[in-house]
């Protein structure tokens, strides 16, 4: 068969506007606006990363905090002082060890803060761990 005969069928795609992000789309269209893009634990103990331990550079507690974990998967430490830094040394995986099953949904950062007590009105307080019962 002569080659001139061999006719290439490709396909014609639409022409995107250079605002018409396939992937963005995609992400608008199958998370809905109330997605939780933030995700929070509390963790009484100390946190140790490569052998030191954690200290919040404002106040100097060691233990007791709120743990929050955003969509990118960014680790970030929050001290009872309202103290809140990114800590790049804990991952995703980190963060779901310390957090477990279960959870409350809440509609801001702030208002986790609040109710559990990390918004600075607790500052120096450390209070008893929930897995420890008196006797």
């Amino acid at each position: 068969m002569p080659t001139q005969d061999i006719q290439q069928f490709r396909a014609i795609l639409p022409e995107a506007t250079s605002g018409d992000d396939p992937l963005l789309r995609l992400q608008a269209e199958s998370e809905p606006d109330d997605a939780i893009r933030i995700q929070t634990t509390t963790h009484a103990d100390p946190i140790i990363i490569t052998g030191i331990t954690v200290m919040c550079p404002k106040c100097g507690a060691r233990q007791d905090w709120m743990v929050i974990c955003d969509v990118p998967g960014r680790v970030f430490l929050r001290c009872r002082c309202a103290h809140q830094w990114y800590e790049p040394e804990l991952t995703r995986a980190d963060f779901e060890a310390m957090a477990g099953e279960g959870g409350q949904n809440y509609p801001s950062l702030e208002a986790v803060a609040l109710d559990d007590g990390y918004d600075g009105t607790l500052a120096g307080a450390y209070l008893p761990d929930d897995r420890v019962g008196l006797s």
